[in-house]
């Protein structure tokens, strides 16, 4: 096996291919865009979806959007039952591998199918993500890394047709020339994934890690995934060193391990070569930044762009700038959010506020994301924009419209100064014993900080109820005693722990994947509130 610090050197070289037609398209991104539509139209035009909406009569994208209408899971549901069922050619003309399952917050599990076109898109985005990162942060690459996989809690599954539910390894989403050398890069190995159970899981990858110290690069989703972690091996730090000890690993490194885990520790103080953790920033994930920061030390953090289960849409390439647009994974369009009318990547204006729809080699047309960006500039033609949030994550009891994007700015104005002394925070509409609707900010703080906190409960309500004041529709139902002031309410210790394995337990939610949300809806956590 050869070295991380030369397999990383020849990874990143194969990168740079990738990402050197990246920027090449970010400047002629009409045409590109164009191409990669009439290759999915081409390619799909006798499938039984391609034929129903006459692709192969469509010659450019005003037929497109006037034939093939704007698509929500509930449309493209019926279809993947067809393809779970063991049916070919039915969105895609190429095979579909497997299915892989969202990891949203809905009651119900959505399968979206996998082609090996759709895995190279995912992986042409990835490319020149890495390679500039590469340039930016060297230091990342001078060692092994850790990219968050966490265990599927269930076992294996096949759809009745015997299609394979859930992807096998990480690197699978790459070639088979990346994964040997990702095999010597990774400092966890990937058959970890393959553990059902989360404890053991969670103390094996330590394991591995711990011994790792060239670490230089940890890549993560969720930034309370990463808590997790950090919670983790504070919590199991003096058996871990036992049982390290009894496998009879490096002395040397040991002994260094058993004096920094004694005192108080930054991960850059377990490992001094770590220099990038990515993990996502914006949105709802901000609110835990400061926290991971300090738990990490002086170390570099990347955001992430926008991936999810059905698609790659943005990419960290800029440096001190936002994501831009993953211009070669698929075809983009983009609906405005209060016009509703739709426009091409090259149309987008900045400073507006538009919900993703892509079209991507794993059979998905025109599909309505929910994902809500707010575009801030331009690298060529292709956008850079944030992501702010989920277009279905509202609370709306009495016409309110309180939407996830708006708690979260509440949550990080009010909590600024002290978001490293509380555990979480969230917003959840109750009843008073007035029979009254009001919506109550629940915290969890930090055992040292629980009294600090109380006596600044009245403060946070104010903060709050300012900003959500700024919505009219909340202002009206206020004015009009709809709804009555927010208030706050502290927590017991431990509820972030139980509220995390709630949703991953209810919902089939990989731990590595879990967004912690601000906003719940109404009646969803009575029994752990005991309402």
């Amino acid at each position: 096996m050869i070295s991380a610090k030369l397999a990383n050197k020849i990874w990143i070289f194969l990168q740079s291919i990738d990402s050197k037609k990246f920027h090449r398209n970010c400047f002629q991104l009409q045409h590109s865009q164009t191409n990669k539509l009439k290759q999915y139209l081409s390619e799909n035009k006798n499938t039984q979806f391609g034929t129903k909406y006459k692709f192969g009569q469509i010659n450019d994208y005003n037929e497109y959007r006037k034939i093939v209408p704007i698509q929500q899971w509930n449309d493209i549901a019926p279809w993947v039952e067809l393809i779970k069922k063991g049916r070919d050619n039915v969105l895609t003309s190429q095979k579909v591998i497997l299915f892989e399952e969202t990891s949203g917050t809905s009651s119900f599990s959505k399968l979206i199918p996998y082609t090996k076109l759709l895995k190279r898109e995912m992986e042409i985005g990835v490319g020149p993500w890495m390679y500039a990162l590469y340039q930016n942060y060297k230091s990342a690459f001078k060692g092994s890394s850790y990219w968050s996989i966490s265990p599927p809690l269930k076992e294996k599954q096949k759809s009745s047709g015997g299609i394979p539910i859930g992807i096998e390894d990480d690197t699978n989403y790459f070639t088979s020339y990346s994964k040997f050398l990702l095999s010597s890069i990774l400092a966890v190995p990937t058959k970890l994934k393959k553990e059902l159970h989360s404890e053991t899981f969670y103390f094996q990858t330590f394991e591995y890690l711990l011994m790792k110290e060239n670490l230089s690069f940890v890549s993560v989703w969720s930034p309370t995934f990463f808590l997790q972690l950090d919670s983790f091996l504070q919590t199991h730090k003096k058996h871990l060193l036992i049982c390290l000890k009894k496998k009879g690993n490096n002395v040397k490194r040991l002994a260094y391990l058993e004096k920094t885990l004694t005192n108080h520790y930054t991960w850059k103080d377990i490992w001094p070569d770590l220099s990038v953790l990515s993990c996502w920033c914006d949105a709802q994930s901000s609110l835990w930044i400061d926290k991971v920061q300090v738990a990490i030390g002086q170390v570099y953090i990347q955001g992430k762009g926008l991936l999810s289960t059905e698609g790659i849409c943005s990419i960290p390439v800029l440096k001190n700038r936002s994501p831009v647009l993953s211009v070669n994974s698929h075809f983009y369009e983009f609906r405005e959010l209060h016009t509703k009318k739709v426009y091409l990547a090259h149309e987008l204006k900045e400073n507006q506020i538009y919900e993703i729809i892509i079209t991507t080699a794993g059979g998905l047309y025109r599909y309505a994301s929910s994902d809500i960006i707010q575009v801030d500039g331009f690298y060529g033609q292709a956008p850079t924009f944030k992501f702010i949030g989920r277009k279905n994550s509202s609370s709306d009891l009495v016409g309110e419209k309180l939407s996830e994007f708006q708690v979260s700015k509440a949550l990080q104005t009010a909590l600024k100064n002290i978001s490293t002394k509380i555990e979480i925070a969230f917003l959840y509409p109750v009843i008073d014993q007035t029979n009254k609707l009001h919506y109550r900010i629940y915290i969890e703080a930090k055992e040292p900080f629980k009294l600090e906190i109380t006596k600044e409960l009245s403060t946070i309500e104010q903060h709050i109820e300012s900003t959500l004041l700024k919505n009219p529709y909340y202002k009206t139902a206020i004015s009009l005693t709809q709804l009555m002031p927010i208030k706050a309410h502290l927590l017991e210790n431990g509820f972030k722990s139980k509220l995390f394995y709630f949703h991953i337990n209810k919902f089939k939610i990989k731990d590595g994947d879990f967004k912690m949300p601000v906003l719940f809806k109404k009646d969803s956590l009575n029994t752990l509130l005991n309402l």
